[in-house]
């Protein structure tokens, strides 16, 4: 059972927020009909290139042929990818659901590229970066150079 435990099933890493993130969330298409629906606001937990997971008390519907448009503002660049929903789980009075993206391979490459620079923004803004570049800087640090102050 432990050995289960620690082995990664995911193909792709999700980055987890520290702060609430907001997306809106609207229908997009049932089976083979385009419907759409007003957007709600959702509290994205976590993301990935491979899907994202989200806060809601919205009762949705875990089927198949049911798409849901997800419009997130990572940065400068709006995204809009479409998602499934896979699983739901009660947590705190709300419901969490996790899903994955529905893209053809050009969306997915467009999504990828502004979620990698998103990414890229917001670990340089988070207060801890410096403290791990400095414990990088310090393990591979062989004293033939200069230390680099990362800290000014």
């Amino acid at each position: 059972m432990n050995e289960e435990n620690g082995v990664n099933r995911r193909t792709h890493v999700r980055f987890r927020f520290q702060t609430p993130f907001l997306a809106e969330l609207s229908l997009w298409r049932v089976r083979d009909r385009g419907l759409r629906s007003r957007a709600q606001k959702v509290i994205v937990r976590d993301i990935s290139l491979g899907g994202c997971s989200f806060i809601s008390k919205l009762q949705l519907p875990l089927r198949e042929d049911v798409e849901w448009l997800v419009q997130l503002e990572l940065g400068h660049y709006t995204a809009k990818p479409r998602l499934i929903l896979l699983h739901r789980r009660e947590e705190e009075g709300s419901i969490v659901y996790g899903g994955r993206w529905i893209m053809t391979a050009l969306e997915r490459q467009a999504f990828q590229f502004r979620f990698n620079d998103y990414v890229r923004l917001m670990l340089l803004e988070s207060p801890h970066i410096h403290t791990l570049y400095k414990k990088i800087a310090d393990r591979n640090d062989d004293g033939q150079f200069k230390h680099l102050d990362v800290t000014s």
